[in-house]
């Protein structure tokens, strides 16, 4: 079977809280976290039989490869991962993977992307408590009209930055949800007006807050 090598940016970020004051969903949380990025080059070298385009998209392209394929237009795609030595214990999260209590989390693994993106990669600095207020926000929330898409296991070989030399191999379990875009924009615009924190936010965070509500989708 033929491997396939791709790399791929993850972002590692821990969450905490958020902003504006007014009615609305309050969260009072930590201190603001840090931030970062790692990149890594990986061959596909097994899989499970026949594997969807998805799953070969997904780990060329992330999710933006996924979601180009037209039986996923006009929907956002959301792929949740577990990685580890051996298949079986991976086998076993699958099948415990809940849309209800799970789905969320992708969500807000989103929003927290976007704010960061939008942010600089300093969001706490740009919006204040209001980012984390709302990714929080979001993690709490039932998103309705989602569907689960199916799931697939890869095993895969991690090599070094050089890209020449292997450190290692993983399995990696995914498991693919989908929901219509303005589903989802409909419930997010609600999330993001009615988030509050007792820490009220400076004018220039307030405003940047505003800004980034009105373009939220321009890399969501």
């Amino acid at each position: 079977m033929k491997a396939v090598r791709v790399c791929v940016l993850f972002a590692a970020a821990f969450l905490t809280a958020a902003c504006f004051s007014g009615p609305g969903s309050s969260v009072d949380l930590g201190p603001v976290p840090a931030y970062r990025e790692r990149n890594s080059i990986t061959e596909i070298i097994d899989y499970e039989n026949d594997m969807p385009e998805w799953v070969g998209r997904y780990a060329a392209a992330g999710l933006a490869g996924v979601e180009i394929l037209p039986e996923f237009a006009g929907r956002y795609v959301f792929v949740s991962k577990q990685a580890g030595s051996s298949l079986e214990p991976l086998r076993l999260w699958a099948a415990g993977f809940s849309m209800a209590r799970d789905f969320p989390r992708l969500v807000s693994a989103r929003i927290q992307a976007r704010f960061i993106l939008g942010g600089n990669g300093n969001p706490g600095a740009v919006y204040g408590r209001y980012f984390e207020a709302a990714v929080k926000n979001a993690s709490d929330s039932a998103f309705e009209g989602a569907s689960l898409e199916g799931s697939f296991w890869i095993k895969k070989r991690i090599f070094d930055d050089d890209g020449l030399s292997p450190v290692g191999e993983v399995y990696e379990y995914l498991i693919m949800a989908s929901i219509d875009q303005e589903t989802l924009r409909t419930q997010i615009d609600m999330l993001l007006t009615t988030t509050r924190t007792e820490e009220s936010p400076s004018r220039d965070q307030a405003a940047a807050a505003m800004r980034l509500r009105l373009n939220f989708y321009e890399g969501f």
